[in-house]
């Protein structure tokens, strides 16, 4: 039993097949769309690549970004960075890829 767990837990970490990935990059973008924004708005200085590298990155503000577009404010979610909307809409073609790879395809 608990290797069963440890890989469909690895499976679903490692991101290897479409079923996860969809529900995952799914919930992800959920969870930005109903978060209340303050909790976002928290992690105001944190970014795992300035904290390594100790320089600017250009993914500081994504993750607000992102969450700013989803509640409908596409210059305020720009604002944060620009780069929000390309990653937004890359993560949306991820999802419809792997809805159909994952779910539709097997059933023809």
């Amino acid at each position: 039993m608990g290797r069963e767990v440890k890989k469909i837990l690895s499976k679903a970490l490692t991101l290897s097949h479409p079923r996860w990935r969809f529900f995952i990059f799914l919930g992800v973008l959920i969870l930005l769309r109903v978060l209340p924004f303050f909790i976002i708005e928290k992690t105001r200085h944190f970014s795992v690549c300035s904290l390594i590298l100790g320089k600017y990155c250009y993914s500081v503000g994504l993750t607000r970004g992102i969450s700013t577009i989803l509640r409908g404010d596409l210059s305020g979610g720009l604002e944060y960075n620009i780069l929000s909307i390309f990653v937004l809409g890359i993560l949306v073609i991820f999802i419809i890829h792997d809805l159909f790879k994952g779910f539709i395809k097997r059933k023809s």
